[in-house]
């Protein structure tokens, strides 16, 4: 097996130290050594993407937000579940991601350049709020591990209270919340339960049936 191969590094604006990897044909995004996510394990990543989308082909111009453009694998889900006259606003806080999708991931892809795709260079949610302006069919999240928010403690707020009502307020009636998740979190479910959310959760293995159990919400308005 060869070595891992870095291809590049860039140092966010709290310190930390966001890099891209390759090795035998795989990709490997890390944060300050630890691995984010790979395409050696996606499945649960492109489920997101199937799972948010899945009621909404029978809508004519569906608005769909993706928070955390990562490998790509969930936007490439949700265009393909979409019809053509759909728009996908992207949220992605590190422009170096965009970047190295137009240069070192070229071969996975991604279809930035889709006429129904929006990428906004910022917080996921500096596009959601309560004066009812941008509001979307659903809300595809995983910008952390989870509603935890291990990685940026800036993502906790996406999570608590006013965030899980921001995003309440940004969904058309019927709207679908799709959170990606490392881990089980019941308090989570209780938490969107409370602000008026029906709630289901799917498992999906990381790879192929295998590899690790990843957990997504789905929370309907």
């Amino acid at each position: 097996m060869r070595p891992f191969e870095t291809l590049d590094t860039f140092t966010t604006p709290d310190g930390q130290r966001l890099s891209l990897h390759h090795r035998d044909g795989d990709y490997f995004i890390d944060l300050d050594g630890h691995e984010l996510m790979s395409t050696r394990v996606h499945d649960s990543e492109t489920a997101l993407g199937e799972l948010a989308c899945a009621g909404l082909g029978h809508i004519e111009r569906p608005r769909v937000l993706i928070g955390g453009l990562g490998l790509g694998f969930t936007l490439r889900a949700a265009l393909d579940a979409l019809p053509d006259g759909a728009e996908v606003v992207v949220g992605e806080v590190f422009p170096i991601v965009v970047a190295w999708h137009e240069t070192h991931l070229q071969s996975l892809g991604v279809p930035l350049d889709d006429q129904r795709v929006r990428v906004h260079d910022g917080d996921v949610s500096d596009l959601l709020g309560f004066d009812g302006r941008d509001r979307y069919h659903a809300v595809a999240l995983d910008t952390d591990n989870g509603p935890d928010a291990t990685c940026l403690s800036s993502n906790a707020s996406l999570y608590d209270d006013l965030g899980i009502e921001r995003i309440k307020q940004s969904l058309e009636p019927g709207g679908v919340l799709a959170v990606w998740s490392a881990h089980p979190d019941p308090k989570f479910s209780r938490r969107l339960r409370r602000h008026g959310f029906s709630v289901k959760t799917e498992t999906v293995r990381g790879h192929r049936r295998k590899g690790p159990r990843h957990t997504i919400f789905l929370a309907t308005k």
